[in-house]
């Protein structure tokens, strides 16, 4: 037997290379936790306050950095406490928008969904056609489902970016701080009613606010929490709707970081989130138009500016990020939702003990 055929026997008889214990260890513990969140959520209902999906979220990141060093766990801790108490200020601030004496808003949205669509808003038009008093219908579940995804997906997102890449998670939160940010501004300077309000003021055709209607056939205890998370907020908060504000911003921060394949998806997301906005009765047109807008300001602005200083970006993050793995040790591949991130540059180190391409070598002697 040759020495290659002896060495080809060998490839195809050695055992498979066995995953890492730790690898192991934090797939058993995601597993685990996914069963304890479908548990909570079948005796619970699903976590849609925005505090619970949080929590959930880091603890599923916290099962993902087991066997890591534990400065990653306060690097977690570090980078999440700031988005949390941001948005916990806003939430408060925004229960207290409506209540400096500004007078709420009714007609502008009116006047403008009804000069767009030639005398009928869009909300009245969908009711008309959709709405079924007493019956829950297959699209009305759709609906509650698109809109409940608003209270997940921009943080689910948050999470994998933060698994992949710390940059692009940093990025991410800034862009959606802004956003929220945006929004209270407006809310403050510019109270507005949403269409159902309308409706019962008279100023609209028969509307219904319908986005929780589908739980009634989930029923997973989700209802009784929409309900009280309803009437708890700020009613006038309409203008812009942030509903489609984040789904738009989700969409268009992960368009160039997936592959083509998943970009119907992302394009239709906001489309989806911005149908079911205006036929629950939650928005206008004109609140969905808006929101996009503000988020497509709020990419382009953050772009300028990091554009200005992107290598002092990335400086700035590696600092704070725990330090990089072994120079022999295997990188995990990355998910297969995103797509190729910028590869991160060589540090001096790295750059003085590479070797010199192959034409830069000086010929055989």
């Amino acid at each position: 037997m040759s020495t290659a055929e002896f060495a080809t026997l060998g490839a195809e008889s050695a055992p498979r290379a066995m995953p890492a214990p730790w690898t192991v260890v934090r797939r058993c513990a995601l597993a685990l936790y996914a069963l304890a969140l479908v548990a909570y959520t079948a005796n619970y209902g699903v976590p849609v306050q925005r505090e619970l999906v949080i929590a959930w979220t880091c603890g599923a990141l916290i099962c993902v950095s087991i066997g890591r060093p534990l400065r990653e766990i306060w690097q977690l801790l570090l980078d999440w406490l700031p988005l949390v108490a941001i948005l916990a200020v806003y939430d408060l601030t925004r229960g207290a928008a409506d209540s400096l004496g500004i007078g709420v808003h009714f007609w502008t949205m009116i006047d403008f969904d009804r000069f767009v669509f030639l005398g009928e808003t869009p909300t009245e038009w969908l009711q008309a056609h959709l709405y079924r008093p007493g019956a829950v219908m297959w699209w009305d579940v759709a609906f509650t489902l698109v809109y409940t995804s608003y209270f997940i997906v921009p943080f689910a997102v948050a999470g994998v970016l933060w698994t992949r890449d710390r940059v692009s998670f940093l990025q991410f939160t800034r862009r959606l701080l802004s956003l929220a940010l945006a929004g209270l501004a407006t809310y403050i300077l510019f109270p507005a009613a949403p269409p159902w309000m309308a409706g019962e003021q008279g100023l609209l055709g028969e509307v219904h606010r319908t986005t929780g209607k589908g739980w009634e056939i989930l029923s997973v205890g989700t209802s009784g929490i929409f309900e009280k998370g309803q009437q708890g907020v700020n009613l006038v908060a309409a203008v812009p709707s942030l509903h489609s504000a984040f789904v738009a911003l989700v969409a268009m921060f992960l368009w160039g970081r997936v592959r083509p394949a998943w970009r119907p998806l992302l394009a239709l997301y906001p489309v989806a989130m911005g149908l079911t906005l205006m036929a629950t009765g939650e928005h206008y047109f004109f609140d969905v138009l808006l929101g996009w807008l503000y988020a497509g300001a709020v990419m382009a602005v953050w772009a300028w500016w990091e554009g200005r200083r992107p290598k002092k970006l990335r400086e700035w993050v590696e600092v704070g990020t725990p330090g990089p793995p072994p120079q022999n040790a295997r990188r995990e591949p990355r998910l297969s939702v995103l797509g190729r991130g910028p590869r991160r540059p060589l540090d001096r180190r790295e750059a003085s003990t590479s070797e010199p391409p192959a034409e830069a070598l000086p010929p055989d002697p």
